[in-house]
Parts: structure tokens; C-alpha cells; sequence
């Protein structure tokens, strides 16, 4: 005899909660692994690559749309705080190379999305969000909304950010530039006032973009609200670590289970174009680079890394510890993320419009990977 409807439902959801529970438990100690082992955004790619490859056996990998949704806003929220009075004003100090970034970019972009689509067959959703330099999870949040291909899009990015993190100080070695210095220590909001002021904004911010339906509007709308509050001075110091840590595990989570039913081939065909897409990027970057080094007269390893398409964080960080200005390497980071937030959500919108399937639902195997 069958289980009444609501005892089976009851059931059904006990088991989703059972595989939420289950999926961040090894979301976290896949994080915690690899940040044990310092490796580069240790909890955001730990807990992607622990998941991914459940998802890959087969676990029905998930995360809550609604803990994703907050996710969002708290990362948009984080991102925002790291922004001083002094990053705003120092935005201001570096007027050559600036202008030098802001050209680079579309550079970049059409030539990465001209290779990807034109040669390595990917659709061009997918491709556009692919060759979006660095903020990787803003980028994430734009590219749901847009219908595009999640695990095309987020395996290329997160493979650029561990390429670069691996190799760019022995590039930069290369240059002539000898490592030193230590990691930032920013302080952090000093009291819990503060705190849930600075999220509330995040959350208003969020609000906004998403009434105004802004692809993404979760993410930017936080984001660029934290953003002007702390660069105005209004609240100052950035979220803790914690949030921070709980923010990229989920993420990291949400993305590896994308993978589900993705064939191995295609993943042997995203690392090769993903590969040559990055090279690609770098290229045009190092080209630029040595411009704008040029014509500003300002160290070309000091102005690499402030160009190449990496994560905001991990550059800066990777700056202290190389011994570059870190307000340089931000200052520039956070003038491309920021141009990139406002522009990509419009641009998206003008050439591709709503999404006719939501991006968890593309298929990516539909069509067999080229020779």
C-alpha cells in the first residue's frame, strides 16, 4: 500500500535536508583541506572540487536556493567593505595606467570570447561570462541569470585563478622582481553594531538592483552599496574572515554541483580551451602592461599584476606579498570590478535578454566535445 502524499513529501524532504546537511559538511572540510595546505583561495576552491567530484560519482550534490541567495549578498556585501576612503582617492592618483586597464579590458574580452565561440565552439553566453577578467563570483551571479553555462563558465575562471596564483611570482621573477613583504592584516568592523549596519546596507543595496532586475542584482546591488558607504567613511572596516570563509565554501558548493552528469570528455575539452583562453588573456594583459608601464614609468612587474585577470583578493594579497604596493594592485583590481558590475549586467541584458532556461538546466553534453 502506498505512503499517504504528505508522509512521502515529508519524506522526500527530509532527505534533501539530509543531502544539503551532507553536501555542506564536505564543502567545508574540502575547504579546510586545501587551506590547510595553503593552497590559493583554499576554501572557495576546496569545497568546489570536493563537491564537484561527488557530483561527478554521481551524489545528488545541492545547496538551498534561499542559503545561495544570502550567500550572494553577504560575499557583495564583503567585497563592498574592502573599499577605504584611501582605496577611492588612490583610484585617482594613477591616471595612465588607469586609462591603460579600461582599454585592456574589451581587448581581452573580445579576443578570449572570439576564441571560444569562434574556434572552440562554446555558446556565447558562456563564452562572454568566461572571458570576464576576475570576480569570479559576481561574475557567477551575472552569468545564472543570464542562461549561461555555470560549470563552462566557472571552470575557466577558477582555472585561470589557480594558474596565475601558481606562476605569476615566478613570472614575476623573471621581470627582475625580488618577493618581499608579509600578508595584509585589515582590521575588521569593531562591533557588532557595525556589523549588521554593514550587511544592511549590503541587503538594501541588494534589494535595489533586484527590483530594477539586474542580472546578478543580489551581488552587485550589495556590493556596490557596501562599496560607496565605506568608501565615503560612513562605516568603516570589512566583514570578518568568517563570513568570508562560510560565503566561498557555499559558493564553492553551489558551483561543484554543476557538475553533476558532466562527461569526462567534456571536462577534457573545457581544461584545453580554458587553457588557451587563459593564455590568451595573459598575453593581451602583459601586452598592455608593458604600455602602460611605458608610459607611466612605473615598475612593468608592479603593473602586471595589477592588470592580469585575477581574483581582487588574491592579487592583493599576492602583492603584499610580493612586496608591491597593495593600494596600486587594489586601487586598479577594484576599478575593473567595479566597471565590470556596473557594464556587464547592461551589456548582458542588451544582447541576450532574459534567459530562456535557467542556467542549472543547460546541458552541456548535448554535444559531443571536437576531436
Amino acid at each position: 500500500m502506498p505512503l499517504p502524499s504528505f508522509l512521502t513529501k515529508f519524506a522526500a524532504s527530509r532527505r534533501r535536508i539530509a543531502w544539503y546537511a551532507a553536501t555542506l559538511a564536505l564543502a567545508f572540510a574540502g575547504g579546510g583541506l586545501f587551506a590547510g595546505l595553503a593552497m590559493p583561495a583554499g576554501w572557495l576552491s576546496g569545497s568546489l572540487v570536493a563537491t564537484a567530484i561527488a557530483a561527478l560519482l554521481g551524489a545528488p550534490i545541492d545547496i538551498e536556493p534561499r542559503m545561495r541567495h544570502g550567500v550572494y549578498i553577504l560575499l557583495g556585501t564583503a567585497m563592498g567593505s574592502t573599499i577605504t576612503p584611501d582605496t577611492v582617492r588612490g583610484i585617482t592618483t594613477w591616471p595612465t595606467t588607469m586609462a591603460v586597464l579600461v582599454a585592456s579590458v574589451p581587448v581581452m574580452m573580445v579576443a578570449v570570447v572570439a576564441y571560444l565561440e569562434k574556434v572552440a565552439g562554446w555558446d556565447r553566453r558562456s563564452a562572454f561570462f568566461a572571458a570576464t577578467p576576475g570576480a569570479l563570483s559576481t561574475v557567477l551571479a551575472m552569468a545564472e541569470s543570464s542562461g549561461a553555462d555555470t560549470r563552462r563558465v566557472v571552470f575557466g575562471q577558477s582555472l585561470r585563478l589557480f594558474v596565475l596564483v601558481a606562476l605569476l611570482p615566478a613570472a614575476l621573477g623573471g621581470l627582475g622582481h625580488q618577493p618581499a613583504g608579509t600578508l595584509p592584516v585589515d582590521p575588521v568592523v569593531p562591533d557588532l553594531t557595525t556589523f549588521l549596519l554593514s550587511v544592511g546596507v549590503g541587503i538594501a543595496g541588494a534589494f535595489l538592483a533586484e527590483r530594477a532586475r539586474f542580472p546578478g542584482g543580489a551581488m552587485v546591488g550589495s556590493m556596490l552599496a557596501s562599496g560607496v558607504v565605506h568608501g565615503a567613511g560612513l562605516i568603516e572596516g570589512r566583514l570578518p574572515d568568517l563570513v568570508l570563509i562560510v560565503g566561498f565554501v557555499v559558493l564553492g558548493a553551489n558551483t561543484g554541483s554543476r557538475f553533476a552528469g558532466t562527461k569526462l570528455a567534456t571536462l577534457r575539452r573545457f581544461l584545453v580551451d580554458s587553457l588557451v583562453a587563459l593564455a590568451i588573456a595573459t598575453a593581451v594583459s602583459f601586452a598592455f602592461a608593458a604600455l602602460g608601464a611605458w608610459l607611466s614609468g612605473e615598475p612593468l612587474a608592479k603593473v602586471l599584476i595589477a592588470y592580469v585577470p585575477g581574483a581582487l583578493e588574491a592579487m592583493t594579497i599576492m602583492a603584499f606579498v610580493l612586496g608591491i604596493d597593495p593600494a596600486f594592485v587594489a586601487a586598479h583590481h577594484i576599478m575593473r570590478f567595479l566597471g565590470l558590475a556596473l557594464l556587464i549586467p547592461l551589456l548582458a541584458r542588451l544582447f541576450f535578454g532574459r534567459a530562456p532556461v535557467p542556467s542549472e538546466r543547460v546541458e552541456i553534453d548535448r554535444t559531443e566535445p571536437k576531436d
